[in-house]
């Protein structure tokens, strides 16, 4: 169970970071605005590595697939 929490985790961990860039520029909004920039920049650029992760598992998966 351990190993599958760990794998999903390392996975998607970008995405979970970009839901925490949101839940603190929701909080932050108009009280620093530079921490409320921050968690924009990264809100954008999260899930854009995410998404690259996300291939890059993708394609792991199909050449551990073929070489079976």
């Amino acid at each position: 169970m351990f190993k599958s929490y760990m794998a999903a985790t390392e996975k998607y961990r970008s995405f979970i970071i970009a839901f925490n860039c949101l839940i603190v520029l929701i909080i932050s909004w108009g009280n620093n605005w530079v921490l409320t920039w921050i968690m924009v920049a990264g809100l954008i650029i999260c899930p854009l590595i995410g998404i690259s992760d996300l291939k890059q598992a993708r394609m792991e998966q199909n050449s551990a697939r073929s070489t079976k």
